[in-house]
């Protein structure tokens, strides 16, 4: 293990992870991630504590070094594309592919029933950041499309309008903080997709397991398909796998702060693995999921400790493809090159002594 480091030269970090199933969620509320730090010398701030908003956009481009952001793979993967020279130092594929939802009363019971059919798509009018919302979705209806024999070309595309991109929320401490902020801004601006179609605007959408079982439970919609039943799993990347990236620099500098994040993650990644129940009790704090049963539900089976496995980067890579080609990232660059296994080896091989 990589030596601690000199108090006076402590370094620090900001962190930022997503509103997912990732491990690290569950290392910050149990105080994992600020102990691995601590042992190192190091010390962790949340991105959202800083005031005025002014981690919103670096969440989402990774400009503020140094740097680590843990969750959805697109905005991650577009900073690396066109931004931020970062590292990928772990992923986590605990993500399902979404469903494809209709009205309760519409005569649509297959996929190749949407040839025709106008399907909406959320557009952010945010050009400062990746649209990643509509980029997920974007991936997993032309997934679903195929399944159906049926190509984009074949359905009308509707956009709908985000609500507020950046709402105003008070600065947070730890994730569960900020994300309960912004449970209650999204109650209040609704759900746009939603409405558009239980207004008949559009006649499908492609929607996450927790908004799905909320609109299912109000009897006014329906799922025509589930790609998270599917066998095949690369259906199951809308936003997927999950990518852990930090600042290069700070990486080549600081290896055992990196080291040190990863021990926290996988601590609670096997924590999750051997107590799925109570850990689904905590997810709903940090994520969107509405409660422990659904909870539950997502966490399945799924193995939390980060990995960088060959599955994880082929799919990051099928993934990076599909941006590149669809017009969402600019540059390509070779995942395989990106991802560096040094941090994750050793951090295993630490938690073994």
């Amino acid at each position: 293990m990589t030596k601690l480091n000199d108090s006076s030269t402590s370094p620090h970090a900001y962190y930022t992870i997503c509103p997912v199933l990732v491990a690290s969620n569950i290392a910050v509320e149990f105080g994992w991630l600020d102990e691995e730090f601590k042992r190192v010398g190091a010390t962790p701030t949340y991105l959202r504590s800083l005031a005025g908003n002014a981690g919103w956009l670096p969440h989402y481009r990774h400009s503020l070094n140094p740097l680590f952001r843990d969750g959805g793979a697109i905005p991650t993967i577009w900073a690396k594309a066109d931004l931020t020279d970062t590292t990928l130092i772990a992923s986590t594929a605990t993500q399902s592919g979404g469903q494809i939802v209709v009205r309760a009363d519409a005569d649509l019971y297959r996929i190749d029933d949407l040839r025709g059919k106008r399907i909406g798509l959320s557009r952010s009018s945010n050009p400062e950041r990746i649209d990643f919302s509509r980029a997920a979705s974007h991936f997993g209806l032309h997934q679903a499309l195929k399944l159906g024999g049926v190509g984009l070309a074949d359905v009308e595309i509707v956009d709908i309008a985000q609500a507020a991109d950046a709402p105003a929320l008070a600065p947070a401490a730890r994730p569960v903080e900020l994300w309960s902020q912004l449970k209650a801004a999204a109650r209040e601006h609704g759900d746009p997709e939603a409405d558009a179609l239980r207004d008949g605007r559009v006649d499908a959408i492609h929607s996450s397991l927790a908004r799905t079982r909320k609109l299912v439970d109000s009897g006014q919609f329906k799922v025509i398909l589930d790609l998270s039943t599917q066998p095949d799993w690369t259906l199951q990347i809308a936003n997927g796998p999950y990518t852990n990236a930090v600042n290069t620099d700070f990486a080549q500098a600081h290896p055992e702060v990196i080291i040190a994040f990863l021990r926290a993650s996988i601590r609670a990644g096997r924590w999750i693995n051997t107590h799925r129940a109570a850990a689904a009790e905590i997810f709903p704090r940090v994520t969107f999921l509405p409660n422990a049963r659904i909870a539950a539900l997502a966490i399945g089976e799924r193995d939390f400790v980060p990995a960088l496995s060959a599955q994880n980067l082929k799919g990051i890579a099928i993934k990076k493809n599909f941006l590149l080609a669809q017009g969402y990232i600019e540059n390509d660059f070779e995942v395989s090159q990106w991802a560096d296994d040094s941090y994750l080896k050793e951090a295993l091989k630490s938690l073994e002594k």
